[in-house]
């Protein structure tokens, strides 16, 4: 019973978050930064909504839209998951550098598979219940009765699609396409600037 509880309350801390997930990208907290290797006058874009499409990878997984994403469009998305996250520590700092080039590489790949394949987005399967889904959920979060929560989760957890992230729009609407686009310009302005090495941090 005492490992029930346990995973009941992290099941419900980690739905929780998910339930509280800001989908307009505004204001999420925490997100992702491009750091590069030397001072430059560029702006560092790394835009809310692209933190959180790759953020998704935490919560969803297999099922977060990059990784489908990487799937159809057959790209290796991973550098984008070689976070810093111990940023204060140098020595992990030295971990998560990339080459400016070989990144730019990454996201130039991106943005031509996107174009080429532009109805992509029409393969990712999507939550269409999620709402419904999040509604029950935060009942769930103010019930007494934590047994009768766990079986109505239990419930939940069995629906289709239960696992995949809702639509937000951002693949449909051209957005990731536009961010990646913003994101291709601050690295060739760093390259410019005389940037060799970038890496991603996470706070």
């Amino acid at each position: 019973m005492k490992f029930l509880t346990t995973y009941f309350l992290g099941t419900l801390l980690f739905f929780s978050l998910q339930f509280h997930t800001k989908h307009n990208f505004k204001n999420t907290g925490m997100g992702y930064y491009i750091i590069p290797n030397k001072q430059t006058a560029c702006q560092n874009n790394f835009g809310n909504g692209l933190s959180f499409f790759f953020e998704q990878v935490g919560g969803y997984e297999e099922t977060a839209e990059v990784e489908q994403v990487s799937k159809i469009l057959r790209i290796d998305l991973s550098v984008f998951q070689d976070v810093d996250y111990e940023y204060s520590k140098k020595v992990e700092l030295e971990k998560h550098w990339h080459n400016i080039d070989t990144f730019t590489r990454v996201v130039h790949t991106f943005i031509s598979k996107i174009k080429s394949q532009p109805n992509y987005y029409k393969r990712i399967t999507h939550n269409p219940d999620k709402q419904k889904q999040n509604d029950e959920f935060s009942r769930l979060i103010y019930m007494q009765d934590t047994a009768q929560a766990a079986k109505i989760l239990e419930q939940l957890q069995k629906q289709p699609y239960y696992y995949y992230p809702p639509d937000y729009g951002y693949l449909s609407k051209g957005r990731l396409l536009k961010d990646l686009q913003i994101l291709k310009h601050t690295l060739d302005c760093y390259k410019k600037s005389g940037v060799t090495k970038i890496r991603l941090e996470y706070s």
